[in-house]
């Protein structure tokens, strides 16, 4: 079998979420039987090393704002400069603008991986054209089956055209007690204290509030010891300290901003955790799973499946601050639970979400998509959920 040309399109290179994953991952596609490139629509600005270390070809297509409307003619030249037999985009520019110009560019099977299946805020336009553009896309890919069912049922997609594969990490080693301590000494937290950690952009989706106010429903004399960091920025920090002021929070948050070195802080929490409205399947989670710190959540749709139903994490049944504070306040008071349920998680994690695997998983869809196209002309489905 020939070797199957695939170019991956995306915003940028630059980024934490699907650009920090994607720029890990793409080293691994290839193979014998899998070449692949990217095309980056606005400037990731990639140094020598970085580029190097991609071992592809990597495209900055120069877009520098959202009124160049001019990007869209480079798009299709550059995809058909690389002349792909597999386009695979990514996020809202990719699934957009960049799943038309492969197909204006003659590209011969388009995948699409949707980082954010559950969020149901769409345009007019949107609700338009999802369907539309799910038809003429060969695969779709999310990460946990109940994304997937509910990404069939609102974009009208065959069940069989989605495919489900978990997004994953290098494993890594288990974090070690001199972590720990140095991640409590750089939180800046004594022993007697309980280390919250909220990783996550300050925007709608993380609902960083409802924390703020699951902390303010907490007994008194548990939320004298609790120690919340918000690890992000974004729009809502105004809002949020806001919250912080109102009800009387100044002791208990700290807001930490963008960090560069969570992987430092991880092993020095008590606790992780997330109060999203939605969510894809976030590296956060792996990344507290692989260092051992028990995980609080909330059900955003794929949360059970990926924390095994309770066996890997905690999820509450609903969004309301009294429920995830009855939840903490029983996690508080038992760290025999969480040392349990923290190491069933690591355990799991270093299995299901390795990305040696996820690689492995992405090549063997590529493969299957080109040699149905080569017997048919139509490429094969994926399997079906």
């Amino acid at each position: 079998m020939k070797t199957i040309r695939v170019l991956h399109i995306i915003q940028s290179l630059r980024g934490y979420g699907a650009e920090h994953l994607l720029f890990a991952l793409l080293p691994l596609l290839r193979s014998e039987t899998v070449a692949v490139g990217v095309l980056a629509v606005y400037a990731s600005n990639l140094k020598a090393g970085e580029i190097e270390a991609l071992g592809c070809p990597a495209i900055d297509l120069g877009r520098r704002r959202r009124s160049d409307y001019s990007f869209p003619l480079r798009l299709v030249r550059e995809i058909g400069q690389f002349a792909p037999d597999i386009v695979h985009t990514h996020m809202h520019v990719g699934k957009y603008w960049g799943r038309v110009a492969a197909r204006l560019a003659g590209a011969p099977i388009l995948v699409h991986t949707e980082h954010n299946p559950c969020d149901l805020r769409r345009s007019a336009l949107e609700r338009l054209l999802d369907p539309m553009l799910s038809r003429g896309t060969d695969c779709i890919i999310t990460f946990l089956t109940e994304q997937g069912r509910m990404l069939s049922r609102i974009d009208r997609i065959p069940p069989e055209k989605v495919a489900i594969i978990p997004n994953g990490i290098e494993p890594g080693r288990t974090a070690t007690r001199e972590q720990r301590v140095q991640g409590r000494r750089l939180l800046g937290v004594s022993d007697e204290e309980l280390a919250v950690l909220l990783i996550g952009r300050l925007e709608y989706q993380k609902n960083q509030s409802l924390a703020l106010l699951t902390l303010a429903a907490l007994p008194e004399g548990l939320r004298a010891r609790v120690r919340l960091f918000l690890l992000g920025s974004g729009s809502e920090e105004r809002m949020l300290r806001d919250v912080v002021r109102q009800h009387g929070l100044r002791a208990n948050v700290v807001f930490l901003g963008y960090r560069n070195d969570v992987s430092s802080l991880l092993p020095g929490g008590d606790l992780v955790l997330m109060t999203s409205r939605f969510e894809g399947m976030p590296l956060t989670l792996i990344e507290a799973m692989l260092a051992g710190v028990p995980i609080l959540t909330t059900p955003w749709i794929g949360s059970r499946s990926m924390l095994g139903d309770g066996a890997f994490g905690f999820v509450a049944q609903d969004w309301h601050p009294q429920t995830l504070a009855s939840m903490l306040e029983r996690i508080a008071d038992s760290a025999a639970e969480r040392a349990e349920v923290a190491a069933r998680a690591r355990d799991h994690a270093v299995q299901a979400y390795d990305i040696h695997r996820m690689a492995e998983a992405y090549r063997d869809l590529y493969v299957r998509l080109s040699r149905e196209r080569s017997v048919t002309g139509a490429p094969a489905r994926a399997a079906a959920l």
